[in-house]
């Protein structure tokens, strides 16, 4: 484990806190020293010293962690008596003991990885159990050694209640110092699987723990100093299983701490019922043995909750879990039905993804082939049109479309290259880009996706969805736009990409059945590039489609907007001009005489609609007018006569 090279102020100031909490326990201590013995009665700095070393295993002050606790132990027995070597021996086995209890706990629970050494299940209880066992049994035999060879007091009484105090000690301190660590950690959030936050009870809870309070109290009271001749201290265990059962881990070790300290307390003053008992060691023992039988239990009956209770979360969780991946993949399915059968699949796409991760709103950005990214369809929010530069420089949302790969923010606000006028106006909190990618690399289009309650977790699944329905979503685009494009060909003439035949027949009937509504003028043109064959036959045919296809482009621009022109066939073409008689249609079709390129000309019918014909009819009459032009020289407009019998 790697650690910083320097303690910083906050470390230095949490090594002195806990040194001044070891020494203040090693005083309460050595105050319970058994005369002639040279054997403590209780030594919280057991529990205390487990719970720092254990808490700065790994930090950079660990060192000096170590070198105050010896200091301590040392530094409080000769102060108060005892002498050097005695001290300094003594010193050496909290360490040692200490430091056997880390080492074990980190070995033996399970709950000390990333996050520290905790306290969370039956594995932790065990590993502390056994860990406190093994260390405190070792430095009872080592200290029982140190003071038989100072001053021969020795004895395997005084070596139990060494055991005992010291192993009491530690699990109710250690146990209490995790739970408080604990719930530090959860102020912040669960910071590994299985650990359950702090919630202080209320309602019925409350009362049903202020009668637990209350009759822990009326109970210990009770036995240690109304009755404290008869010996049933043991019964108490039935209010730990209360308290254990019913809340929080938290408040059963807090309750069991404080329990311990009455009972002790009691003991040490000659009261309560342990007191009945002459030999003050065996008493020693024996309260230190009810200390801890009170502490294990309380805490296996807890843990056993907790593991419970997590279980119950994980099914709970799985179910919820389950039930959003099946209707994940209902709503997939359903969106390939719809974006298969949708004219328009933008629409449906921004649907399917919206309800598939719960979001408020979702879009769709393509390319314009103009250097941006424009918004195609939205659903769920009340968005502007969207237009962003496609220089991943400019915005979050271009780098995502270029680089190709999802991003999820949490908090959109601190993104850098997002629009904050576009969150705050919408007060989105969360948000994510998912590219609809065709094959291994195109991106076609972007999906944009806003929330606006936070979202913390993007879970993998949920990306895979996405990511499915983006692949649906390129296919679907790449599909409509070929479709589009289909049916452009169909109504486009190939050479020139005006309207075909096939589109004037259904657009001049459009247009006379407006004509005939509105009562506006429509005139007809027909047009006839001259001398096309005798153009074709010198140049070649390929300088004849050039021909085609320039003069196309010249006619159009000599029009409106809303005036149609198409290909008629051949060298011959085809105007519509709404709203326009044949005499305003007169200077349009010499426009478009001057603007036949390459020094050719072209001869113009034109042929206003009357009231009963069809576009045909018209057309009918453009075409004699055609042909009157080319029979008086081409090269210029003729105006048809007027129909001879005009139906109203």
């Amino acid at each position: 484990m790697t650690t910083p090279s320097r303690p910083d102020a906050t470390g230095l100031l949490r090594t002195a806190a806990f040194a001044l909490l070891f020494a203040g326990a090693a005083v309460v201590g050595r105050l319970t020293v058994v005369e002639g013995t040279g054997v403590n009665l209780v030594w919280p700095a057991a529990g205390v010293g487990a719970l720092w070393l254990l808490l700065q295993r790994g930090r950079a002050t660990f060192v000096l962690d170590c070198a105050l606790l010896v200091a301590v132990v040392l530094a409080t027995d000769l102060l108060t008596g005892e002498d050097l070597l005695v001290s300094g021996g003594l010193a050496a086995v909290n360490l040692g003991q200490a430091g056997l209890v880390v080492l074990l706990y980190r070995r033996l629970a399970g709950s000390t990885g990333a996050a520290g050494p905790l306290l969370l299940d039956m594995r932790d209880l065990g590993g502390l159990l056994l860990a406190t066992g093994i260390a405190t049994t070792a430095g009872a035999a080592v200290g029982t050694v140190v003071l038989a060879v100072a001053d021969g007091s020795w004895s395997v009484l005084g070596l139990v209640v060494w055991q005992a105090r010291n192993g009491a000690a530690v699990l109710v301190v250690v146990a209490l110092g995790l739970r408080v660590r604990q719930l530090l950690l959860t102020r912040r959030g669960p910071v590994v699987d299985g650990m359950l936050p702090f919630r202080a009870p209320g309602g019925w809870r409350a009362v049903e723990l202020v009668l637990a309070v209350a009759a822990s109290v009326l109970g210990n009271v009770a036995v240690f100093h109304w009755m404290p001749e008869y010996p049933i201290a043991f019964p108490l265990f039935a209010l730990t299983a209360w308290v254990a059962l019913r809340f929080d881990t938290g408040l059963t070790v807090l309750r069991t701490a404080a329990v311990s300290v009455v009972a002790v307390v009691y003991t040490l003053q000659g009261e309560g019922p342990f007191a009945a008992v002459d030999d003050v060691l065996v008493r020693a023992g024996i309260v230190q043995a009810y200390v801890a039988l009170g502490a294990a239990l309380g805490l296996a009956l807890a843990l056993n909750r907790d593991e419970r209770l997590v279980l119950v979360v994980r099914l709970r969780d799985a179910v919820d879990y389950s039930e959003e991946r099946h209707r994940q993949v209902e709503v997939m399915a359903r969106a390939s039905r719809t974006v298969l059968l949708a004219e328009d699949p933008r629409a449906a796409i921004c649907a399917a993804v919206r309800e598939a991760v719960g979001a408020d709103g979702a879009y769709l950005l393509e390319p314009d082939g103009e250097g941006h990214l424009v918004s195609t369809a939205v659903d769920g929010l009340d968005l502007p049109p969207l237009r962003f530069s496609t220089d991943p420089s400019a915005s979050l949302t271009a780098r995502v479309f270029e680089e190709g790969t999802p991003y999820f923010a949490s908090h959109v606000a601190d993104e850098e290259g997002v629009s904050s006028d576009l969150v705050e106006h919408l007060g989105v909190a969360s948000a994510a880009w998912q590219p609809a990618v065709l094959g291994e690399d195109k991106v076609v289009a972007l999906i944009g996706i806003l929330w606006r309650q936070p979202v913390d977790v993007f879970c993998a699944t949920t990306r895979g969805v996405l990511q499915v329905l983006g692949n649906e979503a390129a296919r679907a685009i790449e599909r409509g736009n070929h479709l589009a494009e289909l049916a452009r060909a169909a109504d486009r003439d190939q050479l020139t990409g005006l309207a075909n035949r096939r589109r004037w027949d259904e657009m001049s009937t459009i247009e006379v059945a407006r004509a005939q509504r509105s009562r506006l003028p429509l005139t007809l043109l027909l047009l006839d590039l001259d001398h096309f064959k005798a153009y074709n036959d010198t140049f070649g045919h390929a300088a004849g489609d050039v021909l085609l296809h320039d003069f196309a482009a010249a006619a159009t621009e000599c029009l409106r907007d809303g005036d149609l022109i198409a290909r008629w066939g051949g060298e011959e073409f085809v105007v519509a001009l709404p709203d326009c008689t044949d005499e305003e249609a007169r200077p349009v079709a010499e426009r478009i005489i001057a603007a036949v390129p390459f020094g050719q000309s072209a001869t113009v019918g034109i042929a206003q609609w009357c009231r009963g014909e069809t576009a045909q009819d018209t057309l009918a009459r453009a075409d004699a007018a055609l042909y009157a032009g080319k029979d008086a020289g081409r090269a210029r407009a003729v105006l048809a006569a007027q129909p001879a019998v005009v139906v109203g």
